[in-house]
């Protein structure tokens, strides 16, 4: 069965990142990934992360302070390890209004796979922004990916912008 990511949102695909990584079970790094307080170490604009008790039966949501954006609530909308997680951001001064993203991570019985994280989202909120988004998220993502590599065995990481 095929995943169909238009069940959680109707924004195009924005960016697509992978990191090849060796040595690591699909498990290990979806591990990595899942973990809010991991995001810190890797993710650039990642300032604080706090966490509340999940709900019953519920996937553990938190909020997570990031630079020029201030606080930002992250749900997770599908989570299905270790292969794959979805989840949105939301946040009062956070500009783009339709975020979602995929994690995907696929590995073979050697350990060697790679994961892909895709941003989707269309609408940008404010003029000022609608310039900065496209230049600064991919930048930065860009940078986070490279330094997440290390975390997860990484031998290249690849960014497409669309």
């Amino acid at each position: 069965m095929t995943f169909n990511i238009k069940k959680y949102t109707k924004a195009p695909l924005k960016a697509e990142y992978k990191i090849h990584f060796e040595g690591y079970s699909a498990q290990e790094v979806f591990d990595i990934l899942a973990n809010p307080e991991l995001i810190t170490e890797w993710y650039l604009l990642a300032e604080d992360v706090r966490i509340p008790p999940p709900q019953k039966g519920e996937q553990a949501c938190f909020n997570i302070s990031l630079t020029f954006f201030g606080e930002v609530y992250e749900e997770i909308l599908h989570w299905e390890p270790p292969l794959r997680y979805v989840y949105s951001e939301q946040g009062p001064n956070f500009p783009i209004k339709d975020y979602v993203a995929e994690i995907e991570v696929i590995a073979d019985e050697n350990n060697n796979g790679v994961m892909t994280w895709r941003l989707f989202y269309q609408n940008i909120d404010g003029p000022k922004f609608k310039h900065i988004i496209p230049v600064l998220i991919p930048a930065m993502n860009e940078a986070s990916m490279h330094k997440l590599s290390e975390f997860i065995g990484g031998t290249k990481v690849e960014c497409i912008t669309y």
